[in-house]
């Protein structure tokens, strides 16, 4: 009889899942949400049916890796640089913030209830406390299309830096030991040492995995470009653990370089299946950690929902602090208010230093899985909750306060005179500096809002007329001189914000010509209600675009290809739409 009793576990952890998020879809719950249920039903919290779960956590934490990796095939090293303030200083501070206040707070509580914990121990849940779930974070954030917003790359940069920061953070706990032998002047070498290491694997990744990956794309063998994608992901994971540095940070790395070569479609392509599928299982391990008496439930989750205000409140000021408007930053806070999966290692490291209880190593699992269980719920509430809140708070001064009077004009048509007709460009993206282009060639006057201080710098110092502002807020788009602009584009992603811009728009200057971009046609029939003349759907216009190509290939007459386009335009209307074009 072959020993694989595990897998009598397997099957009851994927039948019992499957069953879950399909009652969980009827209720119009999110599926990690059903497969952390899962966990809490089959561990030891509910019918304890699962015992190896050494085996579950070895293949969550490959889930984590894969799910990294992938995340790191869709950023470039350049797009990296782009978020090296926020990860420095929003990241740094963050972790200090986080760790002195949870610490103040952990001293102060233990001693109103009569148990006097050392400072040592206080500041040991600080640390342990500060991380934030990357797993749960950037997983949730990828599935709602909001990774590339401005407070997913918030909470991208952080994340980066807490996975960074998780072995000086481990050495810190050790350092907190009494009986340590460890000093300042042997933690300072032990931190150099793997910084030197970091240094020489990250540049040998740069130099080498490009060459590996079109070496085995060149292949053209489907069995070794899959085989190839595991090696390229779990070695570069490896390597960075022998730095010191977390699999997860080695293995997302991995995915930026590679991101940069014209294989990083396909080695995506190949790795999807398999993150989907570990990466469900780190969820389920989050649940078969709860271990827990009722009697102690209602405390833990007082704790836990301390820890999400504290940790979303500081996240959010950290945000606001460096430049980005309240709501983003709001939003921000909301994704990072969670503890993370890391804090399960810090815990395990600070038992073993004595440093604190079992009872009370049991008590942080429980109180990290109660954030991490409501998380998904609070990213998806998170825009609403934003636009509802970030009004009421516009007295804040660093909230308020505007951007610089002088701005650089540029020549000729880009002037705006005070009361002028013109156009607005909402988002300065791609889409946005396109627009620009060709309503500068065309001397069309034009003025532009953009809510990334960096972009909005930059693009001054070249001429643009553009403003800093969050396209939500009535006084951004004054500043922008939206109540006498003839037309209004949005080239934004934020399906929320496009909303909420146009509901604000229309009370400013009701006869603007308002033109709407959108990812998906699930998008056109809500933005038409909110009061858009013309949505632009990215994926529709591009079948537009490739029959009308194949049609003028053909030489079918120029105006019959126009015709065809009003006529798929028109017929898209009428089935995607609740209501038509042209009313408000």
């Amino acid at each position: 009889m072959h020993d694989f009793d595990f897998l009598g576990e397997l099957v009851l952890i994927g039948g019992l899942a499957v069953a879950i998020i399909l009652v969980f879809q009827k209720l119009k719950i999110p599926p990690v949400i059903g497969l952390i249920f899962t966990g809490i039903i089959i561990g030891p919290s509910g019918i304890g049916a699962v015992y190896d779960q050494k085996l579950i956590s070895t293949l969550a934490e490959l889930g984590v890796i894969l799910l990294l990796f992938t995340i790191g095939l869709e950023f470039s090293l350049d797009e990296l640089k782009k978020l090296q303030k926020i990860v420095l200083v929003g990241g740094f501070v963050q972790i200090l913030l986080t760790s002195l206040v949870i610490s103040a707070l952990s001293y102060w509580f233990m001693f109103t209830i009569g148990h006097t914990i050392s400072l040592s121990a206080a500041v040991f849940l600080g640390l342990t406390f500060s991380v934030s779930s990357t797993a749960i974070c950037l997983k949730i954030l990828t599935d709602r299309d909001e990774l590339a917003l401005p407070h997913g790359r918030i909470a991208l940069g952080i994340l980066i830096f807490q996975d960074i920061a998780i072995v000086p953070l481990m050495i810190g706990i050790n350092l907190l030991n009494p009986q340590s032998a460890l000093s300042l002047g042997l933690m300072a070498k032990k931190i150099g040492i793997i910084v030197l290491f970091a240094i020489i694997i990250v540049i040998g990744f740069r130099l080498l995995m490009p060459k590996v990956v079109r070496l085995i794309a060149s292949l053209h063998a489907r069995e070794v470009l899959v085989i190839g994608a595991l090696v390229i992901c779990f070695g570069a994971a490896y390597l960075t653990s022998l730095a010191g540095l977390s699999l997860a940070l080695g293995s997302f790395i991995a995915g930026m370089i590679i991101a940069s070569t014209d294989e990083s479609h396909q080695i995506s392509v190949t790795i999807d299946p398999f993150r989907e599928a570990f990466s469900s299982i780190f969820f389920i391990s989050v649940g078969l950690l709860l271990d827990v008496k009722m009697i102690n439930l209602p405390l833990f989750i007082a704790i836990a929902l301390v820890v999400l205000l504290v940790k979303g409140f500081l996240v959010a000021g950290i945000a606001l602090s460096l430049g980005n408007s309240l709501r983003v930053s709001m939003m921000a806070g909301m994704a990072l208010a969670q503890i993370g999966e890391f804090s399960f290692v810090l815990a395990e490291t600070g038992l073993k230093n004595s440093l604190i209880t079992h009872e009370v190593f049991q008590a942080m699992l429980t109180i990290s899985v109660v954030t991490m269980i409501v998380t998904p719920a609070m990213i998806a509430i998170a825009p609403k909750f934003a636009d509802q809140l970030a009004p009421a708070l516009g007295f804040i001064p660093l909230v308020s306060r505007d951007t610089p009077a002088h701005v650089v004009r540029p020549p000729d048509s880009t002037i705006i005179c005070a009361g002028e007709i013109h156009a607005a460009i909402i988002g300065f993206g791609l889409n946005g500096q396109n627009v620009a282009a060709v309503l500068h060639a065309t001397n069309i006057s034009y003025s532009v809002l953009e809510i990334d201080r960096e972009m909005v710098k930059t693009m001054r110092k070249k001429g643009e007329p553009i403003f800093y502002g969050d396209c939500t807020e009535k006084k951004s788009l004054l500043r922008a001189g939206i109540d006498h602009a003839r037309a209004v584009v949005l080239g934004i992603s934020d399906t929320s914000a496009i909303g909420n811009s146009i509901a604000m728009i229309r009370q400013i200057n009701n006869k603007a010509f308002i033109i709407v971009r959108a990812r998906t046609l699930d998008d056109v029939a809500s933005l038409y209600k909110s009061g858009a003349d013309v949505v632009v759907t990215e994926k529709f216009e591009t079948s537009i675009q490739i029959f009308s190509q194949l049609l003028n290939h053909f030489t079918v007459a120029p105006e019959l290809i126009l015709e065809q386009q009003e006529i798929i335009r028109r017929e898209c209307e009428k089935i995607f739409m609740s209501i038509p074009a042209s009313g408000k």
